[in-house]
């Protein structure tokens, strides 16, 4: 009789992991454009134009 061990599981928290990552930078990504779309207004010295 062989002992079946449990399935390997590095592939699929791999795979988890990346998807997790897409998604969260598909929410976060509007919101580091305009913090980084206002630092670059702050920069250029428009801070009323902004």
């Amino acid at each position: 009789m062989s002992n079946r061990s449990r399935p390997d599981l590095i592939g699929l928290i791999a795979l988890l992991l990346i998807v997790g990552v897409l998604v969260g930078g598909y929410f976060l990504f509007p919101h580091i454009q305009s913090v980084m779309g206002y630092q670059d207004c702050i920069a250029s010295g428009r801070i009323t134009g902004c």
